[in-house]
């Protein structure tokens, strides 16, 4: 499905391309986001500072998709975060993100993944 694809395009873009504003306007207003072990964040505001948060650890994070499904409003995505760190090392981590919309916007983001080795 075109929107699947549509929507991820648009969230790792802005990542890969470190642009806080075009990540956050793809949520919705109340979206409800999730990363690792951290506890849930809702809100634009709580995902900006979320995000704020990360980007001054790495010079960048790429989002590596393997496999991509959308049934109805769910997305489903199978992917690599590779974490560039400050230090020059490179970090490649496994992630599943479990993307619910509403009107083409994403209203929830999950995403399994460990973290741990980007930060160790």
């Amino acid at each position: 499905n075109d929107m699947s694809v549509a929507i991820l395009d648009k969230l790792y873009e802005a990542v890969n391309n470190r642009d806080l504003e075009a990540y956050l306007g793809s949520f919705t207003p109340d979206a409800e986001y999730q990363a690792a072990n951290i506890p849930a964040v809702y809100g634009t505001k709580a995902i900006q500072e979320f995000g704020a948060n990360m980007i001054p650890h790495f010079t960048k994070v790429l989002h590596n998709v393997r496999q991509a499904w959308q049934k109805g409003d769910t997305v489903v995505c199978e992917l690599d975060l590779e974490y560039h760190r400050k230090d020059g090392k490179v970090v490649s981590v496994p992630c599943l993100n479990i993307i619910r919309l509403k009107d083409g916007k994403v209203k929830s983001l999950r995403a399994y993944l460990d973290a741990t080795p980007a930060f160790m």
